[in-house]
């Protein structure tokens, strides 16, 4: 079969939670060129039972006539305009994608939800019950890139003078999370790995901002909503002295990274959405306080308001990081900006009740 098919074939086996499925559409609809024509898309929200309902991305309309059955694999229909298909393609309408890009994005980790049966450590401690098992990289697919100096010392040094010069990043935080190099395809490769520390995925950046194509390049499993960049150090802490009950919560890998040289704890989400899968990850390490810093931008306050939400109906403390005053509302600004700034490690911080839930 091909990838695609292949990729559609694995709906039929999957759990996918439409109640949620359609509120992490609705706020990346929300940020996209098409919310200015179609601004109802994925809104008004409800359960009719077989389906879940919500205002169509085809057409305008206030009451909800766009369903998306629960049950694999996962079929479309709107009753008011009648279009009928399947969840990729309605995605890849939603969103203007091209043919075979929708099914990239359910298995992205805006969309995909994992398998029903959940990562579940106890329940396999008492009854030796084991989970479906994600699939994860060897770990000579990250060493290879040891020898990248080697193959093009010149595109080596230009990505190490970036990440040196440009981001502020010293040897000691790139070699602590596994920077590498790869100098065939001229990216940054950032390690992303399980909790416990299985190599995932490895995400490819482009060195730089002069760059073709795509920014971001990624290889491994598809299945990321459980992963949180640098969760596996703090993990390993969990039962020892120097346990970390606090973190912070940004964005970027350069973002904890950036943190984590100030001598903050922090995890990144690899995007602007936190799922529940990752929560559940943070309660296994320990963790019991958040302090969200995520970008200074709508969607970056988006994401504050819905990670806060998730957060706090998981039992945890959450605060929120203030940007300094001096950055005026919608300033594009971020952890790395502020490290170089020097200001990273002396930034306010309030609890989201003080604040409320809209931010």
């Amino acid at each position: 079969m091909t990838d695609n098919k292949c990729a559609l074939a694995m709906l039929e086996h999957v759990s996918l939670d439409i109640w949620d499925l359609i509120d992490e559409l609705r706020f990346k609809y929300q940020h996209s060129p098409s919310y200015h024509l179609n601004s109802t898309a994925f809104s008004q929200k409800n359960d009719t039972g077989d389906w879940v309902m919500s205002c169509c991305p085809k057409h305008t309309e206030t009451r909800a006539s766009f369903g998306i059955s629960k049950e694999p694999p996962y079929h479309t229909n709107c009753f008011y305009c009648g279009y009928l298909g399947t969840l990729d393609k309605m995605i890849e309408i939603a969103f203007r994608l091209y043919d075979g890009e929708g099914i990239k994005l359910l298995l992205s980790d805006y969309i995909f939800e994992e398998v029903r049966t959940p990562l579940d450590i106890e329940g396999i401690i008492r009854d030796g019950r084991e989970p479906a098992k994600i699939p994860c990289l060897n770990e000579s697919e990250l060493i290879k890139f040891n020898s990248a100096p080697t193959i093009n010392k010149w595109t080596y040094d230009i990505a190490l003078t970036y990440l040196m010069n440009q981001r502020g990043m010293n040897t000691h935080t790139l070699n602590t999370y596994e920077i590498k190099i790869d100098v065939v395809n001229e990216c940054i490769v950032f390690p992303q790995r399980t909790r416990t520390g299985e190599l995932r995925f490895l995400q490819k950046r482009k060195i730089g901002s002069n760059y073709q194509g795509a920014k971001f390049i990624n290889e491994g499993s598809p299945i990321k909503k459980d992963i949180l960049f640098g969760l596996h150090f703090i993990n390993q802490l969990r039962t020892s002295p120097k346990r970390i009950r606090r973190v912070r919560m940004v964005e970027s890998p350069l973002d904890t990274m950036s943190n984590y040289q100030v001598g903050i704890a922090s995890v990144a989400t690899n995007g602007k959405i936190l799922f529940k899968n990752q929560v559940r990850e943070l309660q296994l390490a320990g963790i019991e306080i958040v302090d969200l810093f995520f970008d200074n931008d709508d969607a970056g306050r988006d994401a504050t308001t819905q990670a806060a939400e998730i957060l706090t109906k998981s039992g945890l403390i959450v605060n929120h990081v203030l940007y300094p005053k001096q950055f005026v509302q919608n300033q594009k600004v971020d952890s790395n900006d502020l490290l170089k700034l020097g200001w990273l490690d002396s930034l306010e911080t309030k609890s989201i009740s003080l604040l409320g839930t809209k931010l």
